[in-house]
C-alpha cells in the first residue's frame, strides 16, 4: 500500500507540472493499476498543498494557487528546475535529491489584493504522504518516535520542495515545524522567555534518571527552572579566568604538534584515524580545565591499553557511536534495553567512574579548604583552582549534578570540539591561499618554533578568528537548534500555536545564497571587521553556538582551544589534502564522512 501511495504521489506531481488535472484521472486509471491509490491521494493533496511556493528569477514571491484553477500562460522557451533539485548540503546523500524536470517556467505575479490575515496552522505545506498516514501511525504502538529532525539532508530537501516553512507530523512526536530564514529564526528567539524549552538527548536523560538514578537529566535535557538554576551557577566558572589555563593548553597543543612527527609516514601523511588524535587532544584539554590534571592522552609512546586514558578514549568512541544509533530513528530502547543501549550504558559507566573519582578528590580538597582559615596564599590557590573545584566550593552544586554535567560535556562537547577542529584543518588544506595568508599573520607572533603565545597575542590574530568562524559557518557542531514555542505567533503568514516543536536549520541558513555570497566557498574575509560588509553582522544566519540564554556554555573554552592548536600547527606545518572532498554525516554532532588523511609538511 505504501509503495502504491508513493507511486501515486510521484505521478500526481508529474501531472500537476504538465497541466493535467482531476478531469484526466479517469483516463489515467485505465492505464495504471494503482489508480485507486492515486484517486485517494488526490483527495488529500489539493487541501494540503494549497499554498504553492514558486520563486521567480528576480523576485521571491509567495502566491496562493489552488490546484483546480487554470494555469497562466507561459513561454515554452524557458525551463524550470524542480525545487527539490536545488543545491543541497554536501552530506553525500544522493537519495534526498529529486530529479530535474524539463517543463515550462511559470511566471508568478503577486496578488496585491490578498487578504492580510494569517492562515491556519494546518495550511502550512509539508509532505502529503506523512499527513495521509498520520491517522494510521497512532495504531502502531512499539515503533517509538520517528525522528525526521535528525539528518540535515532531508531538511534541505523539504525546504527545497515545500518552501521556507514546512510542517510534518511524526507518529508520536506530533507536529513539527521547520524554518531556516533568518527573519523567521529571529522572530522565534524574540518570543523566548527566561527558561526556553528545547529538545533533549533522550537516551542520556534515560541513563541519568533511570539507569544511574541521578537527580537531574543532564544539561542538554534540563528545562525551565532546573536549567536556569544550573546555568546561573555555571556561567561564571565557565566564562571567566580562562587565562590561568592558557599555558597548559598551549603545552597540550605543542604535544600534538610533536606527536604528528611520530605518526606520519615518509610521505608526511598521518593515518586515516587522525580524528582519534584530535579527540585525545580535546580530552586532554578538558581534563586540564576541569580536573587541573594532565592525564596523558598524548603520550609520545602511545597509550597502554590498560591505562586510564586508553579506557576513556575507547569508552568515548563507543558512546559516540551508540548514542547516535539509540537517539535516531525508532527509539525501541524506550520499551526494553536494546543491545545498542547496553553498549552505550557500558561505555558511559566507564566515563562515569572516572568522573566520580576526580569529583571525590575535588570534594576532599574543598572540604579541607572549608575547615581551614584562608590566608593570602590559600586565596590565590583558590582563584587558580580548576573549574570543578570552583563549582563545588563556590556554587554548592550537588556532586550527582556535576557528574551529569561532565558526562554530557565529555560525550558531546569533547567530540564537537575535535570534529570542528578536523573540519577547520580540512578547509585550510583545501584552500592554500587562505593557509598562506594565515601563516603570514601568525609568523610575526611566532617567529621561532619555540616561540609561545599568550591570551593577548592570540586575540591579536583576526584572520585566525575569521578562519574559525568561516569553518563553523560551513560545518557547525550542531546543524540545527530546537525550541518549543512559549506562545502563539504569526510566522510567514501562518499561525503557529503555543507548544509547537520548532526546528531552526542554522546550517542551512548559513549556506543560502540570500544570506552569504558564494555560500559554499571558504572565505574567511567575510568575517573581517568592516562596517561596509553586510555579511559581518549576520546574527541569525550564523548560530554555531546557539543563541540567547541556552547558548553553549563552553564556547569560550572551545574557541580558545581550537585557535591555539591551529596557530601552532600552521606555524609548524604546511597542511595538504589530496583525496576526495570531505562532507559531513550527523552523529549527534557533525563529523567528517571520510578519513582525515592530511599531509603535514615541515616549513623551512
Amino acid at each position: 500500500m505504501f509503495l502504491h501511495v508513493r507511486k501515486a504521489t510521484n505521478m500526481y506531481r508529474l501531472l500537476r507540472f504538465h497541466g493535467i488535472y482531476h478531469t484526466e484521472l479517469s483516463r489515467i486509471s485505465e492505464r495504471y493499476p494503482f489508480s485507486r491509490s492515486l484517486a485517494k491521494v488526490t483527495n488529500y493533496l489539493p487541501a494540503i498543498e494549497r499554498q504553492e511556493y514558486l520563486q521567480d528569477t528576480n523576485n521571491d514571491v509567495i502566491c496562493s494557487a489552488t490546484l483546480a484553477q487554470p494555469q497562466p500562460e507561459h513561454s515554452m522557451d524557458t525551463q524550470i528546475i524542480h525545487s527539490s533539485s536545488a543545491n543541497t548540503l554536501d552530506c553525500d546523500n544522493a537519495a534526498a535529491t529529486a530529479e530535474i524536470l524539463d517543463v515550462p517556467k511559470v511566471r508568478v505575479t503577486p496578488d496585491l489584493t490578498m487578504e492580510k490575515t494569517a492562515l491556519p496552522f494546518e495550511e502550512i505545506p509539508g509532505p502529503a504522504i506523512l499527513k495521509l498516514w498520520e491517522k494510521y501511525w497512532k495504531y502502531v504502538p512499539l515503533l517509538g518516535r520517528l525522528n525526521w529532525n535528525r539528518n540535515i539532508t532531508p531538511l534541505q530537501y523539504l525546504f527545497n520542495e515545500y518552501g521556507p516553512i514546512v510542517r510534518i507530523h511524526g507518529p508520536i512526536a506530533g507536529n513539527i515545524v521547520m524554518i531556516h530564514r533568518p527573519e523567521h529564526i529571529a522572530e522565534v528567539f524574540k518570543q523566548e522567555e527566561d527558561s526556553p524549552i528545547r529538545s533533549g538527548i533522550d537516551i542520556l536523560q534515560h541513563y541519568h534518571l533511570h539507569y544511574r538514578k541521578y537527580r537531574l537529566p543532564g544539561p542538554f535535557s534540563m528545562q525551565g527552572a532546573e536549567w536556569t538554576d544550573v546555568k546561573v551557577k555555571l556561567e561564571k566558572p565557565f566564562t571567566q579566568q580562562l587565562s590561568q589555563y592558557f599555558d597548559r593548553l598551549e603545552l597540550t597543543s605543542d604535544e600534538l604538534v610533536q606527536r604528528i612527527r611520530k605518526i606520519r609516514n615518509r610521505q608526511d601523511e598521518v593515518p586515516g584515524q587522525f580524528i582519534e588524535e584530535l579527540t585525545r587532544w580535546s580530552m586532554e584539554c578538558f581534563s586540564i580545565l576541569m580536573f587541573n590534571r594532565r592525564l596523558g592522552f598524548l603520550e609520545s609512546t602511545g597509550l597502554n591499553v590498560a591505562s586510564e586514558p586508553a579506557r576513556i578514549i575507547e569508552a568515548l568512541t563507543t558512546a559516540h557511536v551508540y548514542l547516535s544509533r539509540c537517539e535516531t530513528g525508532f527509539q525501541v530502547w524506550r520499551f526494553f534495553e536494546t543491545p545498542f543501549a547496553k553498549k552505550l550504558f557500558g561505555a558511559c559507566d566507564v566515563i562515569d567512574s572516572v568522573i566520580g573519582k576526580y569529583i571525590r578528590q575535588a570534594q576532599n580538597k574543598v572540604r579541607h579548604r572549608t575547615l581551614t582559615p584562608l590566608d593570602d596564599k590559600d586565596t590565590m590557590a583558590e582563584e587558580s583552582s580548576p573549574i570543578l573545584e570552583k563549582i563545588l566550593f563556590n556554587e554548592r552544586i550537588h556532586p550527582d549534578d556535576i557528574t551529569t554535567l561532565l558526562m554530557d560535556m565529555i560525550v558531546l562537547g569533547v567530540q564537537a570540539t575535535s570534529n570542528c577542529q578536523g573540519f577547520l584543518l580540512y578547509y585550510l588544506a583545501k584552500n592554500p591561499r587562505v593557509q598562506r595568508k594565515l601563516f603570514e599573520e601568525i609568523y610575526p607572533i611566532l617567529p621561532n618554533r619555540s616561540s609561545t603565545l599568550n591570551e593577548a597575542t592570540l586575540k591579536s590574530l583576526p584572520y585566525l578568528k575569521a578562519c574559525l568562524q568561516e569553518c563553523l559557518r560551513l560545518r557547525p557542531a550542531f546543524p540545527y537548534i530546537t525550541r518549543v514555542l512559549p506562545k502563539t505567533i504569526n510566522l510567514h503568514g501562518y499561525t503557529i500555536p503555543k507548544g509547537t516543536y520548532l526546528i531552526m536549520a542554522n546550517q542551512i541558513a548559513a549556506r543560502r545564497e540570500e544570506n552569504f555570497e558564494d555560500p559554499e566557498k571558504f572565505k574567511p574575509e567575510r568575517w573581517m571587521t568592516n562596517n561596509d560588509n553586510p555579511e559581518y553582522n549576520q546574527e541569525f544566519s550564523y548560530l554555531p553556538f546557539g543563541h540567547g540564554v541556552r547558548s553553549c556554555l563552553g564556547k569560550s573554552m572551545a574557541k580558545m582551544e581550537m585557535m591555539l592548536l591551529t596557530a601552532k600547527l600552521i606555524r609548524e606545518y604546511r597542511i595538504e589534502y589530496d583525496y576526495a572532498d570531505i562532507g559531513s554525516r550527523y552523529m549527534m554532532v557533525n563529523v567528517p564522512n571520510r578519513p582525515l588523511r592530511f599531509r603535514f609538511v615541515d616549513r623551512d
